[in-house]
Protein backbone atom coordinates (compact mmCIF):
# COMPACT_ATOMS: atom_id res chain seq x y z
CA UNK A 1 0.00 0.00 0.00
CA UNK A 2 1.31 3.16 -1.00
CA UNK A 3 1.32 6.33 1.14
CA UNK A 4 -1.17 8.03 -1.17
CA UNK A 5 -3.65 5.34 -1.22
CA UNK A 6 -3.05 5.22 3.18
CA UNK A 7 -4.69 8.71 3.02
CA UNK A 8 -1.25 10.54 3.41
CA UNK A 9 -0.74 12.53 0.31
CA UNK A 10 -0.83 15.40 1.48
CA UNK A 11 2.40 14.75 3.71
CA UNK A 12 5.95 14.31 1.91
CA UNK A 13 7.21 11.09 2.71
CA UNK A 14 10.32 12.80 3.58
CA UNK A 15 8.15 14.99 6.77
CA UNK A 16 6.78 11.49 7.94
CA UNK A 17 10.51 10.08 8.29
CA UNK A 18 11.59 13.15 10.10
CA UNK A 19 8.55 12.74 12.30
CA UNK A 20 9.42 9.20 13.09
CA UNK A 21 13.12 10.23 13.40
CA UNK A 22 11.96 12.70 16.56
CA UNK A 23 9.86 10.42 18.05
CA UNK A 24 12.63 7.68 18.50
CA UNK A 25 14.58 10.44 19.90
CA UNK A 26 12.45 11.14 22.21
CA UNK A 27 13.74 10.29 25.83
CA UNK A 28 9.90 9.50 26.76
CA UNK A 29 9.44 7.31 23.38
CA UNK A 30 12.70 5.45 24.91
CA UNK A 31 11.01 4.72 28.75
CA UNK A 32 8.22 3.35 26.91
CA UNK A 33 10.35 0.51 24.31
CA UNK A 34 12.05 -0.06 27.91
CA UNK A 35 9.40 -0.79 30.05
CA UNK A 36 7.63 -2.69 26.95
CA UNK A 37 10.84 -4.64 26.59
CA UNK A 38 10.91 -5.77 30.80
CA UNK A 39 7.22 -6.28 30.25
CA UNK A 40 7.76 -8.96 27.30
CA UNK A 41 10.42 -10.51 29.60
CA UNK A 42 7.99 -10.96 32.34
CA UNK A 43 5.14 -12.57 29.63
CA UNK A 44 7.83 -14.60 28.54
CA UNK A 45 8.17 -13.22 25.51
CA UNK A 46 11.63 -13.60 25.34
CA UNK A 47 12.01 -13.22 21.05
CA UNK A 48 9.88 -10.29 21.22
CA UNK A 49 12.09 -8.73 24.21
CA UNK A 50 15.07 -9.30 22.23
CA UNK A 51 14.11 -8.12 19.21
CA UNK A 52 13.27 -4.90 21.52
CA UNK A 53 16.64 -4.52 22.78
CA UNK A 54 18.30 -4.55 19.56
CA UNK A 55 16.03 -1.80 18.26
CA UNK A 56 16.98 0.28 21.32
CA UNK A 57 20.59 -0.40 21.35
CA UNK A 58 20.85 2.11 18.48
CA UNK A 59 18.97 4.60 20.29
CA UNK A 60 20.77 7.51 22.21
CA UNK A 61 19.45 6.25 26.14
CA UNK A 62 20.61 7.52 29.03
CA UNK A 63 23.75 5.32 30.82
CA UNK A 64 20.97 3.95 33.24
CA UNK A 65 18.65 2.83 30.74
CA UNK A 66 21.42 1.32 28.23
CA UNK A 67 22.35 -0.91 31.95
CA UNK A 68 18.72 -1.74 32.16
CA UNK A 69 18.65 -2.83 28.66
CA UNK A 70 21.98 -4.73 28.69
CA UNK A 71 20.44 -6.61 31.50
CA UNK A 72 17.16 -7.25 29.69
CA UNK A 73 19.32 -8.51 26.65
CA UNK A 74 20.93 -11.21 28.86
CA UNK A 75 18.17 -12.44 30.43
CA UNK A 76 16.63 -13.17 27.12
CA UNK A 77 19.54 -14.71 25.69
CA UNK A 78 19.78 -16.88 28.91
CA UNK A 79 15.88 -17.65 28.73
CA UNK A 80 16.46 -18.73 24.90
CA UNK A 81 18.82 -20.69 25.54
CA UNK A 82 21.80 -18.40 23.80
CA UNK A 83 23.57 -20.08 26.62
CA UNK A 84 27.80 -18.79 24.92
CA UNK A 85 26.70 -15.15 24.24
CA UNK A 86 24.34 -14.60 27.98
CA UNK A 87 27.71 -15.47 29.40
CA UNK A 88 30.16 -13.81 28.08
CA UNK A 89 27.72 -10.65 28.80
CA UNK A 90 27.27 -11.66 32.36
CA UNK A 91 30.87 -11.95 32.76
CA UNK A 92 31.30 -8.09 31.80
CA UNK A 93 27.94 -7.49 33.55
CA UNK A 94 29.51 -8.51 36.72
CA UNK A 95 32.52 -6.46 36.86
CA UNK A 96 30.08 -3.25 36.50
CA UNK A 97 27.89 -4.79 39.53
CA UNK A 98 31.55 -4.97 41.80
CA UNK A 99 32.68 -1.64 40.19
CA UNK A 100 29.52 0.12 40.76
CA UNK A 101 28.01 -1.49 43.48
CA UNK A 102 24.89 -2.68 40.97
CA UNK A 103 22.44 -5.07 43.23
CA UNK A 104 20.36 -5.34 40.13
CA UNK A 105 23.20 -6.06 38.07
CA UNK A 106 24.45 -8.54 40.25
CA UNK A 107 21.29 -10.36 40.43
CA UNK A 108 21.33 -10.36 36.63
CA UNK A 109 24.78 -11.83 36.44
CA UNK A 110 24.22 -14.37 38.97
CA UNK A 111 21.21 -15.85 37.70
CA UNK A 112 22.92 -16.31 33.73
CA UNK A 113 25.66 -17.83 35.74
CA UNK A 114 23.64 -20.33 37.43
CA UNK A 115 21.62 -21.02 34.37
CA UNK A 116 25.07 -21.80 32.92
CA UNK A 117 26.31 -24.40 35.10
CA UNK A 118 28.45 -21.72 36.25
CA UNK A 119 27.96 -21.95 40.35
CA UNK A 120 31.20 -20.94 41.60
CA UNK A 121 31.25 -18.35 39.09
CA UNK A 122 27.94 -16.78 40.63
CA UNK A 123 29.22 -17.37 44.25
CA UNK A 124 32.58 -15.67 43.67
CA UNK A 125 30.16 -12.42 42.71
CA UNK A 126 29.29 -12.77 46.41
CA UNK A 127 32.62 -12.76 47.66
CA UNK A 128 34.11 -9.51 49.48
CA UNK A 129 31.26 -7.75 48.64
CA UNK A 130 29.44 -6.55 52.51
CA UNK A 131 25.97 -5.43 49.79
CA UNK A 132 23.85 -2.37 50.42
CA UNK A 133 24.36 -0.64 54.23
CA UNK A 134 21.49 -0.73 56.74
CA UNK A 135 20.93 3.07 55.26
CA UNK A 136 20.47 2.34 51.97
CA UNK A 137 17.31 2.54 50.18
CA UNK A 138 14.94 -0.39 50.39
CA UNK A 139 15.26 -1.37 47.33
CA UNK A 140 18.31 -1.46 46.91
CA UNK A 141 18.54 -3.51 49.72
CA UNK A 142 15.73 -5.94 48.77
CA UNK A 143 17.90 -6.73 45.37
CA UNK A 144 21.14 -7.35 47.39
CA UNK A 145 18.44 -9.87 49.44
CA UNK A 146 17.55 -11.68 45.92
CA UNK A 147 21.12 -11.96 45.03
CA UNK A 148 21.82 -14.34 48.01
CA UNK A 149 18.51 -15.94 47.67
CA UNK A 150 19.14 -16.98 44.28
CA UNK A 151 22.90 -17.89 45.26
CA UNK A 152 20.85 -21.03 47.18
CA UNK A 153 20.68 -22.67 43.75
CA UNK A 154 24.55 -22.26 43.16
CA UNK A 155 25.14 -23.98 46.62
CA UNK A 156 22.97 -27.17 46.30
CA UNK A 157 23.92 -27.63 42.54
CA UNK A 158 27.27 -27.65 43.62
CA UNK A 159 25.96 -30.39 45.95
CA UNK A 160 25.25 -29.49 49.47
CA UNK A 161 21.62 -29.80 50.15
CA UNK A 162 22.69 -29.03 53.69
CA UNK A 163 24.57 -25.96 53.12
CA UNK A 164 22.20 -24.97 50.90
CA UNK A 165 19.71 -24.81 53.60
CA UNK A 166 21.49 -23.20 56.06
CA UNK A 167 21.87 -20.80 53.81
CA UNK A 168 18.32 -19.92 53.11
CA UNK A 169 17.49 -20.27 56.80
CA UNK A 170 19.96 -16.81 56.92
CA UNK A 171 17.84 -15.39 54.52
CA UNK A 172 14.28 -16.22 56.49
CA UNK A 173 13.86 -12.89 58.28
CA UNK A 174 15.43 -10.43 55.80
CA UNK A 175 12.83 -12.00 52.85
CA UNK A 176 10.28 -11.03 55.17
CA UNK A 177 10.74 -7.62 54.71
CA UNK A 178 10.61 -7.91 50.83
CA UNK A 179 7.06 -9.79 49.84
CA UNK A 180 7.84 -10.96 46.18
CA UNK A 181 10.78 -12.70 47.85
CA UNK A 182 8.48 -13.82 50.80
CA UNK A 183 6.26 -15.05 48.33
CA UNK A 184 8.37 -17.61 46.46
CA UNK A 185 10.88 -18.08 49.76
CA UNK A 186 8.49 -21.55 50.43
CA UNK A 187 9.55 -22.88 46.62
CA UNK A 188 12.78 -22.98 47.22
CA UNK A 189 12.44 -24.48 51.09
CA UNK A 190 10.39 -27.40 49.80
CA UNK A 191 12.41 -28.02 46.59
CA UNK A 192 15.28 -28.43 49.12
CA UNK A 193 13.21 -30.13 51.23
CA UNK A 194 11.87 -32.75 48.52
CA UNK A 195 15.37 -33.82 47.55
CA UNK A 196 16.01 -34.55 51.32
CA UNK A 197 13.54 -36.79 51.71
CA UNK A 198 10.88 -34.93 53.52
CA UNK A 199 7.82 -34.56 50.77
CA UNK A 200 5.44 -34.12 53.51
CA UNK A 201 7.22 -30.92 54.78
CA UNK A 202 7.90 -29.76 51.32
CA UNK A 203 4.02 -30.03 50.32
CA UNK A 204 3.38 -28.37 53.33
CA UNK A 205 5.48 -25.20 52.45
CA UNK A 206 4.13 -24.79 49.25
CA UNK A 207 0.29 -23.70 50.88
CA UNK A 208 2.26 -20.61 51.80
CA UNK A 209 2.64 -19.67 48.16
CA UNK A 210 0.34 -17.57 46.53
CA UNK A 211 0.57 -18.57 42.80
CA UNK A 212 -1.17 -15.32 41.76
CA UNK A 213 1.82 -13.04 42.72
CA UNK A 214 4.52 -15.12 40.98
CA UNK A 215 5.55 -14.30 37.96
CA UNK A 216 4.77 -16.13 34.69
CA UNK A 217 7.68 -17.26 33.83
CA UNK A 218 8.53 -18.95 37.37
CA UNK A 219 5.11 -20.43 37.82
CA UNK A 220 6.25 -23.60 36.00
CA UNK A 221 8.88 -24.06 38.79
CA UNK A 222 5.94 -24.31 41.75
CA UNK A 223 4.33 -27.21 39.63
CA UNK A 224 7.98 -28.57 39.36
CA UNK A 225 9.05 -28.27 42.69
CA UNK A 226 5.14 -30.03 44.20
CA UNK A 227 5.98 -32.59 41.77
CA UNK A 228 9.24 -33.19 43.18
CA UNK A 229 7.49 -33.15 46.86
CA UNK A 230 5.39 -35.97 45.54
CA UNK A 231 7.77 -38.45 44.04
CA UNK A 232 9.78 -38.18 47.53
CA UNK A 233 6.27 -39.39 48.64
CA UNK A 234 6.42 -42.18 45.75
CA UNK A 235 2.76 -40.41 44.94
CA UNK A 236 4.32 -41.21 41.36
CA UNK A 237 0.42 -40.42 39.04
CA UNK A 238 0.48 -37.32 40.79
CA UNK A 239 4.03 -36.11 40.63
CA UNK A 240 3.24 -36.88 36.70
CA UNK A 241 0.29 -34.55 36.84
CA UNK A 242 2.04 -31.98 38.50
CA UNK A 243 4.88 -32.14 35.72
CA UNK A 244 3.00 -32.14 32.88
CA UNK A 245 1.25 -28.85 34.45
CA UNK A 246 4.56 -27.37 34.97
CA UNK A 247 5.49 -28.08 31.48
CA UNK A 248 1.94 -26.32 29.71
CA UNK A 249 3.40 -23.39 31.87
CA UNK A 250 7.23 -23.57 31.40
CA UNK A 251 8.35 -20.13 29.56
CA UNK A 252 12.42 -19.96 29.92
CA UNK A 253 14.00 -22.98 27.68
CA UNK A 254 15.53 -24.21 30.68
CA UNK A 255 12.13 -24.97 32.42
CA UNK A 256 10.99 -27.10 29.64
CA UNK A 257 14.09 -29.40 29.83
CA UNK A 258 14.32 -29.23 33.14
CA UNK A 259 10.50 -30.59 32.99
CA UNK A 260 11.41 -33.11 30.41
CA UNK A 261 13.88 -34.68 33.05
CA UNK A 262 11.64 -34.70 36.29
CA UNK A 263 9.20 -36.77 34.44
CA UNK A 264 11.82 -39.17 33.14
CA UNK A 265 12.47 -39.19 37.13
CA UNK A 266 9.44 -39.81 37.81
CA UNK A 267 8.40 -42.56 35.31
CA UNK A 268 12.30 -44.35 36.53
CA UNK A 269 10.71 -44.63 40.04
CA UNK A 270 7.23 -45.69 39.08
CA UNK A 271 9.39 -48.67 37.41
CA UNK A 272 8.52 -47.88 33.79
CA UNK A 273 11.88 -47.55 33.04
CA UNK A 274 11.07 -47.39 28.60
CA UNK A 275 8.83 -44.41 28.73
CA UNK A 276 11.49 -43.08 31.21
CA UNK A 277 14.25 -42.95 28.88
CA UNK A 278 12.07 -41.44 26.02
CA UNK A 279 11.92 -38.22 28.69
CA UNK A 280 15.32 -38.31 29.26
CA UNK A 281 16.44 -38.53 25.85
CA UNK A 282 13.96 -35.39 25.26
CA UNK A 283 15.75 -33.16 27.44
CA UNK A 284 19.13 -34.50 26.45
CA UNK A 285 18.40 -33.65 23.04
CA UNK A 286 16.89 -30.44 24.00
CA UNK A 287 18.10 -27.37 22.50
CA UNK A 288 19.27 -26.01 25.96
CA UNK A 289 22.20 -27.41 27.88
CA UNK A 290 23.16 -25.45 30.26
CA UNK A 291 23.07 -27.46 33.73
CA UNK A 292 20.72 -30.82 33.61
CA UNK A 293 23.63 -32.82 35.37
CA UNK A 294 20.79 -34.35 38.04
CA UNK A 295 19.05 -35.35 34.79
CA UNK A 296 21.64 -36.47 32.51
CA UNK A 297 23.23 -38.54 35.60
CA UNK A 298 19.18 -40.22 35.88
CA UNK A 299 19.35 -41.12 32.73
CA UNK A 300 22.64 -43.05 32.94
CA UNK A 301 21.25 -44.56 35.98
CA UNK A 302 18.15 -46.11 33.85
CA UNK A 303 20.18 -46.86 30.72
CA UNK A 304 21.97 -48.86 33.47
CA UNK A 305 18.88 -50.67 34.52
CA UNK A 306 17.98 -51.85 31.11
CA UNK A 307 21.80 -53.65 30.79
CA UNK A 308 22.44 -50.80 28.15
CA UNK A 309 26.46 -50.26 29.91
CA UNK A 310 27.93 -48.49 27.00
CA UNK A 311 25.04 -46.03 27.16
CA UNK A 312 24.54 -45.52 30.23
CA UNK A 313 28.81 -44.68 30.22
CA UNK A 314 27.84 -41.97 27.59
CA UNK A 315 25.05 -40.75 29.45
CA UNK A 316 27.24 -39.86 32.13
CA UNK A 317 30.14 -38.48 30.08
CA UNK A 318 27.76 -35.96 29.28
CA UNK A 319 27.27 -35.19 32.79
CA UNK A 320 30.78 -34.21 32.89
CA UNK A 321 30.55 -32.18 29.57
CA UNK A 322 27.75 -30.13 30.27
CA UNK A 323 27.28 -29.94 34.07
CA UNK A 324 31.50 -29.59 34.70
CA UNK A 325 30.81 -28.33 38.37
CA UNK A 326 27.83 -29.81 39.69
CA UNK A 327 27.82 -32.42 42.31
CA UNK A 328 25.98 -34.67 40.08
CA UNK A 329 29.40 -34.62 37.85
CA UNK A 330 31.21 -35.94 40.93
CA UNK A 331 28.86 -38.69 41.50
CA UNK A 332 29.14 -39.48 37.47
CA UNK A 333 32.56 -39.18 37.18
CA UNK A 334 32.36 -41.69 40.51
CA UNK A 335 30.52 -44.41 38.42
CA UNK A 336 32.69 -43.76 35.60
CA UNK A 337 35.45 -45.00 38.00
CA UNK A 338 37.70 -41.79 37.57
CA UNK A 339 37.51 -40.85 40.95
CA UNK A 340 35.61 -40.96 44.52
CA UNK A 341 32.80 -38.63 44.94
CA UNK A 342 33.98 -36.06 46.61
CA UNK A 343 33.10 -33.47 49.14
CA UNK A 344 29.75 -31.14 48.74
CA UNK A 345 30.87 -28.10 48.23
CA UNK A 346 29.62 -25.53 51.86
CA UNK A 347 28.69 -22.48 50.21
Amino acid sequence: MTLATAGFSPFPPELLLVLAASLLLWSRVHRVLLRLTVRCGEWGAFQAALALTRLLEWLPLTARMRTLLWREKLYAHSALGNTGTAVAGARRLAVHAKADGCTRCATCAVNVFINAGLYREALDLERGWKGPSEEAPSAERNEWALVRFNLVEAVYNLGSWEAASARLSTLEETARGFPFLWNFFPVQRAWILAHTGRGEEALAALENVDCRLVPRVYRSEVRFTRAAALLALCRYEEAEREARMGLKLARRASSTRNGLFLLGRIAMAAGRLEEALRFFEAGATHAYKGQGGDGLLAWGDCLGKLGRHEEAREAWQRVLARDTQSGAASKAASRLGLHEPRPAASG
